[in-house]
């Protein structure tokens, strides 16, 4: 679908667009492959599109006269899922975008919406690139939220002792998550900084404002997810402090059982050696005197250690 914007919307095919006129567009691959030479790309550019590469890095060119571009996209809400691929080319008074990949419609979708709020009186191209370029990470905010909620629940898990074989795995999990956004949102930073900066000199000093408008809502985002990933890190080191501390409570409870009971392995031993002329040897209770012995030094131990704190 291509649309002229001057005074009003106005669908037309791809051969009737004109470099004075005000146009947009989403095209699929195809129509893009059988059309890229009017728009006087290189062929270079065309090969970039049929790449399958998921290289979040910015492929962005920038040429004399226009911009062309590769996003690859990620669903907040289905981060592992088949990603959208889109790209995108810029001249004075044409913005195209190309279905590499966008199996759901959902990235045309949002192009339809960005084309829905283009006011044509206004006639500023900045403006509708602006709007479809933030649709792309409209809802990616309230998404970030829920990863932060996910973390938090799993600082509560730690603090509750709810912790099982699979909490690492949940770590790494998020950690992965929130470092493929980041990623993510550092290839449109990427964008809006040759937008803003315009060396093609294709916007009015007013569309760059757009432009870096965009780049301080990405780049919150973007900062937002490095700091989850920090707290990932301080859950992790949670997790493994609260692993030493349980280790540690064992231990300090084998050394008390082991304390407790060394007296009576002494008593036994001494006992044991069975001299002739040892006492209580042949004392009628000299078996149930021993027995009391050993209850006496169990319990005084016991209640030492209750009173210095180690129980």
């Amino acid at each position: 679908m291509v649309y002229e914007l001057e005074n009003e919307l106005q669908e037309i095919s791809i051969d009737k667009i004109q470099a004075d006129r005000l146009t947009v567009g989403y095209l699929s691959i195809e129509a893009f492959k059988a059309s890229y030479q009017k728009f006087e790309i290189s062929e270079q550019d065309l090969n970039t599109c049929v790449l399958d590469s998921i290289s979040f890095r910015s492929s962005i060119e920038i040429y004399e006269d226009y911009y062309f571009g590769i996003l690859n996209l990620i669903d907040i809400n289905d981060i592992y899922g088949p990603r959208d691929k889109v790209a995108f080319l810029i001249r004075k008074k044409l913005f195209l975008v190309i279905d590499v990949r966008d199996m759901d419609n959902s990235t045309k979708e949002k192009f339809r919406y960005a084309l829905q709020k283009f006011q044509p009186k206004k006639n500023m191209l900045g403006k509708m690139i602006y709007d479809f370029l933030e649709q792309l990470v409209a809802s990616d905010s309230q998404g970030v939220n829920k990863k932060e909620l996910s973390i938090e629940e799993l600082e509560e898990e730690i603090h509750k002792g709810d912790i099982n074989r699979e909490f690492i795995g949940d770590i790494l999990g998020l950690k992965k998550e929130v470092t493929l956004l980041r990623n993510g949102y550092e290839q449109f930073i990427d964008i809006c900084e040759v937008l803003k900066e315009d060396e093609s000199q294709i916007f009015s000093e007013k569309e760059r404002v757009y432009f870096q408008t965009l780049e301080g809502k990405i780049q919150r985002l973007s900062n937002h997810c490095l700091m989850l990933k920090e707290n990932l890190v301080q859950v992790r080191e949670a997790y493994s402090s609260s692993l030493d501390y349980s280790i540690n409570a064992v231990m300090k409870l084998f050394t008390v059982v082991t304390t407790i009971f060394q007296p009576l392995t002494l008593i036994t031993g001494w006992y044991g050696m069975n001299f002739t002329n040892m006492p209580e040897l042949t004392w009628r209770y000299g078996y149930t005197a021993v027995i009391i012995l050993s209850l006496v030094v169990v319990m005084f131990c016991w209640w030492l250690f209750k009173r210095k704190r180690l129980l």
